[in-house]
């Protein structure tokens, strides 16, 4: 499968200068998320991986289906995308958006797994730790992973710092096999 990140990048980035141009950077990002969302449903998706149906046309439907809900640079967006045939882009260009939009507003969402869910003075411990190194709008989930056996592991963006048991095991694994 082929990674689509890179391909949407660029284009996040221009969606994202546009719209911080004239101050409407958040709501876009909610308009990229509604586009996110149409664009994975089973019936959308069959669309834009039919080769016989028109790209311009695949991207009027999707424009029609939430069009009072898009801004101008949104709709260019989708054109931009239908012309060039990367309408199957949509989705990682949302992705890569709200990356730009937390390191504009300089904030992280974290991601913690652990093993069994902390006591609540745990969970501030290590809310307050995360917030001082990553900002205070940071979005901090935690979700329970058993198959962790222990620790935690702590996904922000792209990074992931495993300090589980499974993790270290794996480790060991690997420097013993070479």
């Amino acid at each position: 499968m082929i990674e689509l990140s890179p391909l949407a990048r660029p284009y996040a980035k221009a969606v994202f200068s546009a719209a911080l141009d004239i101050g409407q950077h958040n709501g876009v990002a909610a308009e990229l998320s509604i586009l996110s969302l149409i664009s994975q449903t089973k019936e959308v998706t069959a669309l834009i991986e039919d080769p016989g149906l028109s790209k311009q046309k695949i991207a009027q439907t999707i424009i029609e289906l939430c069009k009072d809900d898009l801004s101008k640079i949104s709709i260019n967006t989708i054109e931009l995308l239908a012309e060039n045939k990367r309408l199957n882009l949509i989705n990682a260009i949302c992705i890569s958006y709200q990356d730009l939009l937390e390191e504009h507003n300089k904030t992280s969402s974290i991601v913690v797994n652990v093993a069994s869910l902390p006591s609540e003075d745990n969970k501030n411990i290590i809310m307050q730790k995360l917030t001082t190194s990553y900002g205070e709008g940071s979005s901090i989930e935690f979700v329970e992973d058993p198959s962790i056996m222990g620790g935690l592991s702590i996904k922000i963006g792209d990074e992931t710092l495993d300090l589980s048991i499974r993790g270290k095991v794996k480790k060991l694994v690997n420097q013993l096999n070479f």
